[in-house]
């Protein structure tokens, strides 16, 4: 008797999810798009290398960026997010726009309101560096604990003339 009304109770609440998807079928849409908007919102800054800058082109923040690039792979195996806020415009994590973050708070939060700032935030939501000048690569996976890549040459790349002629000379 008992299993006779749990299925009873089943094909119900089945009957009336098929029925709600019938009358009404962006309902289940706009379920899940509220439920990937409430996942995507969810922003902590720990694991969080944040370069602030007052804009995109501005030299430091195009060195750092430059810097950055050898630790990358390191960056990434870590699961460290890499956040780019420069002036107004919309803060980028790992490359990506998050369009609803504000840029003002994000910057006074981190106490960075103005200039160039390279901060970093570990998983217990300390800042373990903050440097008002870009930093190479290597001195900021040292700061983080993390260790350098091996910097290698790349393959087929043959060594400058130029080069050779001022180690001889």
């Amino acid at each position: 008797m008992g299993l006779s009304v749990l299925f009873f109770a089943l094909a119900v609440i089945l009957g009336g999810v098929a029925w709600l998807a019938m009358r009404r079928p962006q309902v289940l849409a706009e379920i899940g798009a509220t439920l990937k908007e409430a996942e995507l919102k969810r922003f902590s800054p720990r694991k969080s290398l944040f370069i602030f800058g007052p804009t995109i082109n501005h030299p430091p923040c195009r060195l750092q960026r430059r810097l950055l690039k050898p630790a990358v792979a390191a960056l990434i195996r870590e699961d460290i997010v890499v956040m780019e806020v420069y002036g107004d415009g919309v803060p980028r994590k790992n490359g990506e726009e998050v369009d609803w973050l504000d840029p003002s708070l994000l910057r006074h939060a981190m106490n960075a309101d103005n200039g160039f700032w390279v901060v970093y935030v570990d998983e217990a939501g300390k800042t373990l560096l903050r440097s008002a000048a870009p930093m190479l690569a290597s001195d900021i996976l040292d700061a983080i604990g993390l260790e350098a890549p091996i910097q290698l040459p790349p393959p087929g790349k043959k060594k400058s003339a130029v080069l050779k002629r001022l180690r001889a000379a």
